[in-house]
C-alpha cells in the first residue's frame, strides 16, 4: 500500500518541523493531494490516522485538499485540467501532454498547539 509509505515519510517530516520550530504537540495536519497522484486521499488519512498515534501528531486533525490535474499540450500550447494520464488535449485532441500538476503529494502546513 502506497499511502502508509507515504504516511510514514510524512510523520517523518512532520516530526523533523516540530522539532525545528520549537514546539511539542501537533494541532493540525494539512495536506494536498494530486488527482493523478494514485494516492487514494481516504486511504492517505487512515494511514496518516494510524502512523501518527503515540506521536507528537497524535489526535491531529487531518485536512486534505485534492489538487486537480493540469497539463500542457505540446502539439498546441493548450492548457488543460485532466483526469488521469491518458486524457486527449481539449483543443487539438493529441496526447503530448506534459504534466503541469496534480501528480503531488504535499504537506501543505501544520498547526501547532
Amino acid at each position: 500500500m502506497r499511502e502508509l509509505s507515504l504516511a510514514e515519510k510524512l510523520l517523518d517530516t512532520i516530526q523533523q518541523r516540530t522539532r525545528k520550530s520549537g514546539f511539542s504537540k501537533v494541532r493540525h495536519i494539512y495536506l494536498e493531494i494530486g488527482s493523478l497522484s494514485e494516492v487514494t486521499p481516504e486511504a492517505m488519512r487512515l494511514c496518516l490516522e494510524g502512523v501518527i498515534k503515540q506521536t507528537l501528531a497524535e489526535g491531529a486533525k487531518i485536512s486534505i485538499q485534492e489538487i486537480p490535474g493540469e497539463a500542457l499540450c505540446l502539439g498546441c500550447g493548450h492548457t488543460n485540467r485532466i483526469i488521469d494520464r491518458y486524457s486527449a488535449c481539449e483543443e487539438c485532441g493529441g496526447f503530448d501532454l506534459k504534466v503541469l500538476s496534480g501528480d503531488q503529494v504535499n504537506l501543505k502546513h501544520l498547526e501547532f498547539a
